[in-house]
């Protein structure tokens, strides 16, 4: 029979919320409140350790039932927190999404999905094989993922993402970016400053580029980058049994005050092609 815990705080200001749950979901919505709402519901809800202290408010799962080889209670978690609170949650299997805006966020999960709505502070995601969706990202970011995807719609600060066997795709990157794939593909829609890409035989795919420089090391994934018209490139590409093709329109040397495109990739056996966007 599922039981369930309803809790009320006063929190007129933001709060730091920290959550540990080991399977369910935990749902977090930042929003124009005063009061920090805690809904738990499952087998053993009225088991979960919910701390008050002051300006952060910890809500902590029961032990595993069965000991060490025993299962995590089920359990859903749906909290209400006031807008740009910081959220740090721990989770096994729990996916965990963040509704609205918040401070800094980290969340460490171990098969869980993680959704993220606007982060203003820092975030910093790991999973191991769940995937990892952000909106808008306009702190720092560090995701990684074992064999999920991340997908970034918009990066304004820095951004790292790390996966195994995961596919990337960031929509636009304001700031510098660094991709590490083992096998999976990293695909950028819009790129703004610096990017370092690194696969091992995932294929690695700029949509539209004007300025900046792209470092790209593959092993054997493909290397492709459309370049906005007009814009200088300057290329060092370095492959063993690859071939590197453009169909760019040639453009001379950059004016003194011109914006150009630096190119630098190395593959084994990975094509490099550019493109005009």
């Amino acid at each position: 029979m599922s039981n369930q815990l309803d809790l009320t705080f006063d929190t007129p200001e933001p709060i730091d919320l920290y959550v540990e749950n080991g399977r369910g979901l935990v749902d977090v919505t930042a929003t124009d409140t005063t009061e920090t709402t805690v809904r738990i519901t499952g087998d053993r809800a009225e088991e979960f350790d919910v701390r008050d202290l002051g300006d952060r408010i910890a809500i902590i799962a029961p032990p595993r039932s069965g000991g060490f080889l025993g299962k995590d209670p089920r359990a859903e978690i749906v909290v209400e927190v006031p807008v740009a609170s910081a959220l740090h949650a721990k989770v096994g299997s729990s996916d965990v999404a963040a509704h609205g805006r918040f401070a800094d966020t980290r969340v460490d999960s171990g098969s869980g999905d993680v959704t993220l709505d606007v982060v203003e502070g820092d975030a910093v995601v790991q999973t191991g094989s769940g995937d990892v969706t952000a909106e808008h990202l306009v702190g720092e970011a560090h995701l990684k993922s074992g064999s999920g995807d991340v997908i970034v719609r918009r990066s304004e600060s820095p951004l790292v993402v790390t996966t195994g066997s995961g596919d990337v795709r960031v929509d636009a990157a304001r700031d510098d970016l660094a991709v590490k794939t083992g096998s999976g593909d990293a695909r950028v829609l819009s790129l703004g400053s610096e990017a370092v890409f690194t696969t091992g035989s995932g294929d690695l795919v700029v949509d539209e580029v004007a300025a900046g420089r792209i470092t790209a090391k593959t092993a054997s994934g493909d290397v492709r980058i459309g370049v906005v018209a007009g814009t200088p490139v300057w290329t060092d590409v370095r492959t063993a049994s690859g071939r590197l093709t453009s169909t760019l329109a040639g453009t001379g040397e950059p004016a003194p005050d011109q914006p150009y495109l630096e190119v630098r990739a190395t593959t084994a056996s990975g094509d490099v092609t550019l493109h005009q966007s």
